[in-house]
């Protein structure tokens, strides 16, 4: 059985060597699904009988570890020098990235923000991280196992 648990967040970002638009200091209103697979519980009287994970569980390990670091923040690049010194001397709430900042990028990092947050027994099967409300990078534990 799977869950999946969805939350919502503004961030900025820069792709400083892309092409397009995507170059310049723009934002996004981020969706950010996770799913959890496991079995549902079965312990008579428990109050999460027939579950497999609590939704409300779950939104709070979201918002601590994914909303609350990076909504009405900004990503960026280690290596992007001259946005890098911009933003860090503007903003407060800065994730920087090994990488840049794509939505693949994003979603492999909120993977790795829950991966050990999840109850024995469960497993964090994926992430979806939408940039916009029609595109998606999902991160998923094939490729946590095969190092990506």
């Amino acid at each position: 059985m799977e869950v999946t648990k969805r939350i919502e967040l503004d961030y900025g970002h820069t792709l400083p060597k892309h092409y397009s638009f995507c170059s310049q200091i723009h934002g996004h209103r981020a969706y950010i699904d996770a799913t959890v697979e496991g079995t549902m519980l079965k312990k008579e009287n428990d109050s999460s009988q027939g579950m497999v994970l609590d939704f409300k569980f779950m939104k709070e390990i979201m918002m601590k570890y994914i909303h609350d670091v990076l909504d009405h923040g900004f990503a960026v690049w280690e290596k992007d020098e001259i946005d890098k010194e911009f933003i860090l001397k503007r903003n407060t709430k800065v994730l920087l990235t090994n990488d840049p900042p794509t939505a693949e990028c994003l979603a492999k990092w909120a993977f790795n923000q829950l991966y050990d947050k999840i109850p024995k027994g469960l497993q964090l099967k994926n992430i979806r991280w939408y940039e916009t409300p029609t595109s998606y990078a999902e991160y998923n534990l094939d490729n946590k196992n095969n190092g990506e």
